[in-house]
């Protein structure tokens, strides 16, 4: 809902605690409003309720941050496309933040796919490359109804599986441990799984089909463990067009940068192992072929970019609203923001990762990293992300920075980090240096 009009600001459905729950935000361009308000009313005949910006709004509220926790919330995720939704900077940031977020999106086209597909960016293309898409550009009427009997037939679904994710919640071993697999859990959608079966009807070749196990083997034979460079030579060789048709070469680089995490490449000796390649390539314990792989890990990489840009309308309900999620793939895409060419981003990752409260080791280990960053703000938000999560591995690096770093603020950070970590290590650091300090100032004196 590419909210463009001035008159709409402030405005804001009810649906803080004790209010409207929506099962169903609309996202649309203000052009498309009648076609939006339409299928709200269609939808609600069914006993659903729909947002869009006319949806029993009160003044005096952010409409915007509304617009967030919507999202966040709702079951189903409408996007009314027309030529000019797609190109529509807030109508992007609403699909990146539905996409991260995990909703089962509906895209609904008012025009015909290849002129839509003109007026898209590539995150966008991807993103909705995995969904199937609505027509109502012949007969609105009777089009309409089949896509709200399809909407219904979701929602109720979404709730019966909310119901069995209660139960099995009530019913699992206190013991378990909660950040276990967090590397591999890359939960697909329902509807993704609709690229691949699009995408085997297309022209996509062999290479692109085969499974990741049989590419390496063929590509490498039987070593178990090869170089970075080596590996990153062979596949821009193998897809070379579709790197360049798909993403460019700036962003190339760029999801090269990811995929040599994501892969969990040793940073001492810039070496692959074969074992951490085929995690990348595993989804639900199924061994998937790499490029489609390398597709998914686009398509959550760009929405996450796009929700947490400096300029996005929904960073702010991202940040406060995704954590409470604790979703293996969101705490995947942050960290691959700590790598952003923009130190803006890598700060707002950060604090992004605290709120999830994530504390496993590739997290502490991405997060300790950033403690090196020649930015004061991305230092300090690591050092307080750190004492957060209670990151005991980073006592000494803590402490390294809160009695050496020029800036005063990264100083206090850090020693407000260690007091959050406590702990003997923690404490002993603290005490040491705070013993050093007065003998220091006796001596001055």
């Amino acid at each position: 809902m590419a909210l463009q009009s001035e008159k709409l600001k402030g405005k804001l459905a009810m649906v803080t605690a004790g209010k409207v729950q929506y099962d169903v935000m609309i996202s649309y361009d203000a052009e498309d409003a009648a076609v939006a308000i339409k299928l709200k009313d269609m939808i609600g005949k069914k006993g659903i309720h729909a947002w869009t910006a006319d949806s029993e709004a009160t003044a005096g509220t952010d409409i915007f941050n509304a617009i967030g926790r919507i999202i966040v919330d709702c079951k189903i995720f409408v996007f009314i496309m027309s030529d000019s939704s797609v190109a529509s900077k807030l109508c992007q940031d609403q699909l990146a933040l539905a996409y991260v977020s995990k909703k089962n999106i509906f895209p609904v086209q008012l025009n015909e796919r290849e002129d839509l597909l003109a007026h898209m960016d590539n995150g966008m293309k991807l993103q909705l490359a995995g969904f199937e898409w609505f027509s109502l550009n012949n007969d609105l009427e009777s089009e309409s109804k089949e896509f709200v009997d399809r909407v219904w037939e979701e929602v109720q679904s979404e709730i019966e599986q909310e119901k069995a994710d209660g139960s099995k919640k009530e019913t699992k071993n206190p013991g378990e441990n909660k950040a276990t697999a967090v590397r591999k859990a890359f939960k697909r959608q329902k509807t993704l799984t609709n690229l691949n079966k699009s995408l085997s009807k297309t022209k996509m070749s062999r290479l692109h089909l085969e499974d990741a196990s049989t590419y390496w083997s063929q590509s490498f034979g039987k070593e178990t463990t090869i170089t970075w460079d080596r590996f990153r030579n062979k596949i821009l060789g193998d897809f070379k067009a579709d790197f360049e048709e798909t993403f460019g070469e700036k962003d190339t680089e760029w999801l090269l940068s990811i995929l040599h995490r994501e892969m969990m490449v040793d940073s001492g000796d810039n070496m692959l192992k074969k074992e951490k390649y085929l995690e990348f390539c595993s989804v639900d314990d199924v061994i998937h072929p790499l490029w489609l792989r390398v597709q998914e890990q686009a398509r959550e990489s760009y929405a996450m970019r796009e929700v947490f840009s400096m300029d996005s309308s929904v960073r702010v309900q991202a940040i406060e609203n995704l954590g409470k999620y604790k979703s293996a793939t969101v705490i995947q895409a942050l960290i691959d923001l700590l790598t952003d060419s923009d130190v803006n981003i890598q700060a707002v990752a950060i604090i992004s990762l605290a709120r999830t409260g994530s504390n496993d080791i590739t997290t502490i280990v991405n997060l300790r990293k950033s403690l090196k960053s020649k930015d004061r703000v991305v230092r300090e938000a690591a050092c307080l992300a750190l004492g957060h999560v209670k990151a005991t591995q980073a006592v000494e690096a803590l402490v390294n920075l809160w009695r050496n770093d020029i800036i005063s603020n990264v100083r206090e950070a850090a020693l407000v980090a260690l007091k959050n970590i406590g702990g003997e290590k923690a404490s002993e650091a603290i005490r040491v240096t705070t013993v050093l300090e007065k003998e220091i100032r006796a001596l001055k004196t």
